[in-house]
């Protein structure tokens, strides 16, 4: 079965591209539906739709099927997963998107419907098919809970205790980081599968790339921002700020977020939050080109007149 993975720097529209891909492959009715699988780190909660840029079309409607964990968008034969589905305050990790995203494929495979997976974060797309067990742990909040309130003495202590052998492989930094203690007594006190899914030889994954020129790509997400602004992302922030205390919950680092949070507490002007928001993309799209430099990926250039038809057509080569 192949997954095709839709790669790409921010702004040079993936998910507006999947979607017209995917209609165009209805039309050879080789496949009952397609899944559209959202890979992006922040899109994945609630109550972030404008700051994220959440790119669910306004004519999908909110739908559940009793296989899988979680809600999805759907129109037609098109279903859009992992995107508005999780409470600001809960954890998302890529064991949480692989296990997502396992169902989707597990069920997919049965209905005979292709799957895509979109998004930027570049870390879920290259572990989807990873087997190893560690990454399958999810946070524990248990542990989490009783690990705030602990020192980095504390939790040192912690992990000797339970796995000793795990602590004396740490290199020095990380055991001076809480974070990477917690997670490494979270993964000790786990219960491991013993087997492994052979999910690497039942699936092919499949990158297809997207990109344009960085000054393209500067002006969309300029233009993105002040639409943004003009949207009600200054209430989705003024929202989490209220019903959320927790500042080192993942949410809070979306982009947009600090830059947002800032003219509230009146440190700069609108303009200038307008610009620093726009900065920080920038700089995610080029972190994105250089995560992807030299990987195995099919790369289509929107500069080129014809990409978009190239594009579809061998998209459709692989169906």
């Amino acid at each position: 079965m192949k997954i095709i993975s839709i790669v790409g720097p921010t702004a040079v529209g993936k998910t507006s591209f999947a979607l017209e891909a995917a209609r165009l492959i209805l039309q050879e009715k080789k496949y009952t539906g397609i899944d559209l699988i959202s890979a992006d780190s922040r899109q994945v909660y609630q109550g972030l739709e404008i700051i994220s840029g959440a790119d669910v079309p306004d004519d999908f409607i909110s739908s559940q099927d009793k296989d899988l964990e979680f809600s999805f968008f759907q129109k037609d034969k098109i279903r859009l997963h992992g995107v508005s589905i999780v409470p600001p305050e809960q954890n998302w990790s890529v064991g949480h998107f692989q296990q997502l995203a396992f169902e989707v494929i597990a069920l997919a495979k049965k209905q005979q419907r292709l799957v895509m997976i979109i998004g930027g974060t570049g870390l879920y797309h290259e572990q989807l098919l990873n087997t190893d067990p560690v990454l399958r742990i999810k946070p524990d909040e248990k542990i989490r809970k009783k690990a705030a309130k602990l020192s980095v003495e504390d939790l040192q202590i912690w992990l000797k205790k339970i796995n000793p052998a795990r602590f004396e492989k740490m290199n020095n930094s990380d055991r001076h980081n809480s974070r990477r203690l917690v997670r490494a007594i979270e993964v000790s006190l786990a219960s491991l599968e013993s087997s492994q899914s052979q999910l690497s030889e039942q699936h092919q994954q499949v990158f297809v790339g997207l990109k344009q020129d960085l000054g393209f790509i500067e002006a969309k997400i300029k233009e993105r921002v002040k639409k943004r602004l003009s949207q009600e992302s200054i209430e989705e922030v003024k929202k989490l700020q209220k019903e959320t205390s927790n500042w080192s919950l993942p949410v809070f680092s979306a982009l947009g977020f600090k830059e947002l949070a800032s003219y509230l507490m009146e440190e700069c002007s609108l303009d200038e939050c307008s610009e620093l928001w726009a900065l920080h993309e920038l700089q995610y799209a080029r972190r994105q080109l250089t995560w992807w430099k030299n990987k195995k990926i099919t790369w289509f250039e929107l500069g080129n007149q014809e990409w978009k038809q190239q594009a579809f057509v061998y998209i459709l080569g692989l169906c």
